[in-house]
C-alpha cells in the first residue's frame, strides 16, 4: 500500500469489507489469503499501535510540510492519516478492521516477504492424512458427521505434532470445549504464544446451546496467562475469547502488545477488567458481550479509541475515564452511562431495547462530537416527548432507529428543536404496519430551525401515518434541504452505527408504500431538494 496514499486502496470500494467472508479460502492447515486484505488489516494495525490523541484531533500542524517532508515512523504516518480522513471514512477503517477476522484464510504473504501460517482449527479440521493438501476445496473432512470432542482434541494435537511451530501468525480454536479439555488447550495456547502468534481467537461455544446457562458457566475454560508471561516479550495483538474465563492480575505483562481484546460469554469482573486497562498500555480496542458478571464497569485508558458494551445483563453503570475515546456503542438494558472523561468522543450510539433515549447531558464537553445513533422505540401510548433545556450545537448527524407512533414523531422533533446545526437526519422505522395518511390532530412544536439541514434519510417506509406526518412536518421547517430519501426496506444497525439492507419482505406492500410517499410526500418536498424513493 502506497504511503504517500495509506487509505483508502486505489481499488476500494465502500462496503467491501462485508464481502470478505464470501472471499474466504476453504479453511486447513494452510491456504492463501489475498495479500490486499492483509495489507489492509496490518496498515490499520501499525496505525492503531501508533495512534495517540495527539496525531487524531491535532489540526493545527500543516498538512503542506508534512507532505514535504519524510515519514519516519508509523506514528507520523498514522497522525498524517487520520487527520486528513472524514469521519465517514473513519468509521469504515474501523469497520473493516472489527470484523477483518472473518476474512481469515489459511496463509498469508506479508509485506516483510516472510510466509506465516494462519490456523483455523474447527469442525472442518482436515483428517489426518491429508496434511499435503492446501487450498483444495476437497480438503475437508471426508465424513458429514460433526467430530466429537475426541475427534477434534486427537485431531489437533497431530496437526501440531508435524507443524514447525515458527511463524504462526493467526491461531484459532474454534470448538465447543471447556474446562474438562483444559490440559490440551493449555498446551494449544502454549504453542500459540511459542510460535509468536499475534493473533488468538478461542471460541469455545457451541451455537444453539441447549444446556443451562449456569451449567455453561461453570464449565467455562480459564485462559492460561502463565503462557503469554514469560521472560521474553508476548507478540500477541489480538486477543479474542469466547465462552472462557479472564482472570488477569494487576501486574501482567503478558499483554503488554495487546491492541485488541474481544471477550464475549466471559467471566471477567469489573476489577478485572480494570486491571486489563492497566496492563494493555497500548490497547485501542475493546469489545465486552454477554459478561454477566459485570456490574459497575470502570472503563480508565489514556489512549482508547474504539469502546463497544452489549447485553451484559447485570450491568449497572459505566463510567469512562478515557481522553482519546473516539467512538462508544452501547447496546443493552438501561444503564448510567458517565460521558464526564471522554473530552475526544465523535460518535456514539445507544440502543436501549424498547426504551426512548436520550441525548448525554454532557454532550456539549465533547467538542469533536458529531453524530449519535439512538433508539426511540417506547411503545407506551403516553406522551414521551423530550424536553431539553440547553442546545446541542454540536451535534451535525442524527440517526435514529423508531417505532413509528405519534408520540414518538413527536418526541423527535423536540430532539430536533435541541439540535439546530443538524445537517443530515436518518430514520429508520420498526413498525411493519401500513398506514395511509389520515386526518390528525398533532400540536408540532413552534421555534425550531433547522437551516442547516441538507439530508433526510428514512428507511423501513410502509406509509406509516405518524411518520408521513413527521416528514410533511420537517418539509416545512428544512427550508434549504438539498436530498430526501425513502426506502422501503428495512435496514439493521451494524457495528459503528453503519445500516445494512435487508432484502426481505412483501414486494406489494413496498409497491404500495412507495405510492403513498408519492401521493404525501412528494408534493411537500422543497423545490431546491431532490427527492429520491426506493
Amino acid at each position: 500500500m502506497s504511503r504517500t496514499s495509506p487509505w483508502p486502496p486505489p481499488n476500494y470500494q465502500e462496503g467491501d469489507y462485508r464481502d470478505d467472508k464470501k472471499r474466504r479460502l476453504p479453511k486447513g492447515h494452510t491456504g492463501e489469503l489475498s495479500s490486499r486484505l492483509l495489507l489492509l488489516d496490518e496498515d490499520l494495525e501499525d496505525m492503531l499501535a501508533s495512534l495517540t490523541v495527539d496525531d487524531i484531533f491535532d489540526e493545527g500542524k500543516s498538512g503542506d510540510c508534512r507532505k514535504d517532508r519524510k515519514r519516519k515512523s508509523n506514528q507520523d504516518n498514522a497522525g498524517d492519516l487520520v487527520n486528513r480522513a472524514s469521519d465517514d471514512l473513519l468509521e469504515n477503517m474501523f469497520s473493516s478492521l472489527l470484523i477483518k477476522d472473518s476474512a481469515l484464510a489459511s496463509s498469508a504473504s506479508i509485506r516483510s516477504g516472510k510466509h506465516a501460517s494462519v490456523l483455523v482449527l474447527d469442525e472442518n479440521i482436515l483428517s489426518v492424512g491429508n496434511s499435503d493438501c492446501t487450498t483444495s476445496t476437497d480438503c475437508s473432512a471426508p465424513e458429514s458427521r460433526s467430530l466429537s470432542s475426541e475427534e477434534f482434541i486427537e485431531r489437533v494435537n497431530n496437526l501440531l505434532l508435524c507443524h514447525e511451530g515458527t511463524g504462526v501468525e493467526v491461531f484459532e480454536v474454534r470448538f465447543d470445549l471447556n474446562s474438562t479439555h483444559a490440559a490440551h488447550l493449555d498446551k494449544w495456547v502454549q504453542f500459540a504464544s511459542e510460535s509468536g502468534a499475534q493473533s488468538v481467537v478461542l471460541n469455545l461455544r457451541k451455537k444453539g446451546i441447549s444446556c443451562s446457562e449456569d451449567i455453561v458457566i461453570s464449565s467455562r475454560y480459564n485462559f492460561p496467562l502463565h503462557c503469554f508471561d514469560g521472560e521474553q516479550r508476548s507478540s500477541i495483538r489480538k486477543l479474542r475469547l469466547v465462552n472462557c474465563i479472564f482472570r488477569p492480575p494487576l501486574h501482567c505483562n503478558g499483554f503488554s502488545s495487546l491492541v485488541r481484546l474481544f471477550l464475549k460469554h466471559v467471566t471477567v469482573t469489573d476489577s478485572d477488567i480494570q486491571n486489563i486497562c492497566s496492563c494493555c498500555t497500548i490497547l485501542r480496542l475493546l469489545r465486552l458481550g454477554n459478561c454477566n458478571d459485570l456490574v459497575n464497569l470502570r472503563i480508565s485508558h489514556e489512549i482508547l479509541l474504539y469502546l463497544d458494551i452489549f447485553r451484559c445483563k447485570k450491568l449497572v453503570s459505566i463510567e469512562m475515564h478515557a481522553t482519546s475515546l473516539a467512538f462508544f456503542e452501547y447496546d443493552g438494558h438501561e444503564v448510567s452511562i458517565n460521558y464526564a472523561s471522554t473530552p475526544n468522543m465523535r460518535q456514539i450510539v445507544t440502543k436501549l431495547g424498547d426504551i426512548n433515549c436520550s441525548l448525554p447531558k454532557d454532550l456539549n464537553a465533547m467538542k469533536l462530537i458529531k453524530k449519535v445513533t439512538l433508539t426511540f422505540l417506547s411503545p407506551s401510548k403516553e406522551p414521551r416527548c423530550i424536553l431539553y433545556l440547553k442546545k446541542f450545537s454540536v451535534l451535525q448527524f442524527v440517526n435514529l432507529f423508531i417505532l413509528p407512533s405519534w408520540n414518538n414523531a413527536l418526541a423527535v422533533t423536540y430532539l430536533l428543536k435541541a439540535t439546530p446545526s443538524l445537517k443530515r437526519l436518518r430514520l429508520e422505522a420498526c413498525s411493519k404496519q401500513h398506514h395511509h395518511l389520515d386526518n390528525f390532530g398533532v400540536s408540532w412544536p413552534e421555534g425550531i430551525s433547522l437551516d442547516k439541514l441538507r439530508t433526510v434519510t428514512v428507511g423501513g417506509f410502509t406509509a406509516q401515518a405518524p411518520l408521513i406526518g413527521l416528514l410533511a412536518f420537517l418539509m416545512r421547517v428544512a427550508t434549504r434541504l438539498k436530498y430526501v430519501q425513502i426506502d422501503t426496506h428495512h435496514h439493521i444497525c451494524k457495528g459503528m452505527g453503519k445500516w445494512v439492507r435487508e432484502d426481505v419482505g412483501d414486494k406489494a406492500a413496498r409497491d404500495h408504500a412507495r405510492n403513498a410517499a408519492m401521493a404525501t410526500i412528494a408534493l411537500k418536498v422543497p423545490p431546491s431538494a431532490k427527492l429520491v424513493i426506493k
